[in-house]
């Protein structure tokens, strides 16, 4: 089964580190642990290029199983996965002093260059925004990951998907999941692929998903939301009208995306030939002002 990491009741960058296998969340022993494994763990999860290993952790027994043990990275490792490790066994690790607990630095280089920007603080990778709907409760979900805003795959895209999307955006229960990018196709970056929520996780980080740049997803498939949106401010008359004389744009009251008619309304055609006629009055005018002006000079 396809593993995914995550670090447990976090900010997203300090946390127990938990892979997910077998359709269970499971703890990694920290026996053997190095800071190269803490560095491509972080890599892993997107926050940063290094970390540290915490030591000073409570006693008490491991909720849940130990999935990963002796997991050791070298320098010729560029993924966590490629690390080699000991078989799976669930009772590797049975006391919480033996959990990995790490603390990733939020830093990453930019491609091709050793400049490394300010660390974004730890919440700044819980954004969530809903975009091209009648308010920001509705609209294609896009999250914020390694500096930039990209899409949801709609693949096993779902109601328990959505309805954890609407909790993170504070937006009350779901209406309804959506798919084939009904809500417009973004442009950049997919992060998620195959999102499988209980329904009941805070936020999508919290569930297990696919990193979304395998390729094998386009941004024909972009999930969207249509959420309750209890305490969520009405649409703005921008959002209803792109302008006075174009296309009309207008709320699908079931999909709660911006759509638009496709086609100019007689009543805009009429406004336009009006306004059109008072252009050209109003220039006559000012033509006929201008001319009188140098009459007068002479």
């Amino acid at each position: 089964d396809f593993m995914a990491l995550r670090l447990e009741n976090t900010d997203g960058c300090s946390g127990h580190l938990q892979v997910f296998y077998n359709g269970t969340w499971g703890s990694v022993c920290s026996n053997s642990m190095t800071l190269k494994t803490v560095s491509l763990a972080c890599k892993e999860l997107g926050s940063g290029d290094g970390g540290t290993l915490e030591t000073r952790l409570p006693y008490g027994r491991v909720s849940g199983p130990a999935w990963l043990d002796r997991v050791e990275c070298g320098e010729r490792n560029s993924s966590f996965w490629q690390c080699p490790s000991a078989p799976w066994d669930p009772q590797s690790c049975d006391d919480l002093r033996d959990e990995t607990h790490i603390t990733c630095n939020g830093n990453s280089e930019l491609p091709g260059t050793s400049i490394r920007p300010v660390p974004a603080p730890c919440w700044a990778q819980e954004k969530i925004r809903a975009v091209g709907g009648e308010n920001g409760c509705s609209g294609r979900v896009e999250v914020w990951h390694r500096g930039s805003w990209g899409t949801v795959c709609d693949d096993s895209w779902d109601m328990q998907d959505a309805e954890v999307a609407c909790r993170q955006l504070g937006c009350g229960p779901a209406v309804s999941a959506l798919d084939k990018a009904a809500c417009g196709e973004a442009t950049g970056p997919i992060w998620l692929e195959q999102v499988e929520c209980q329904g009941t996780e805070p936020s999508l980080r919290d569930c297990w998903a696919r990193p979304g740049d395998s390729g094998a997803c386009r941004h024909k498939e972009d999930a969207a939301v249509n959420c309750s949106g209890l305490g969520c401010p009405g649409p703005t008359p921008l959002q209803v009208w792109c302008c006075p004389f174009c296309v009309p744009v207008h709320a699908d009251p079931i999909r709660g995306c911006l759509i638009s008619s496709g086609k100019l309304s007689m009543p805009i055609i009429i406004i336009c030939i009006i306004m059109g006629a008072l252009l050209c009055l109003l220039l006559a005018l000012l033509a006929g002002q201008v001319r009188s002006a140098r009459a007068g000079c002479r």
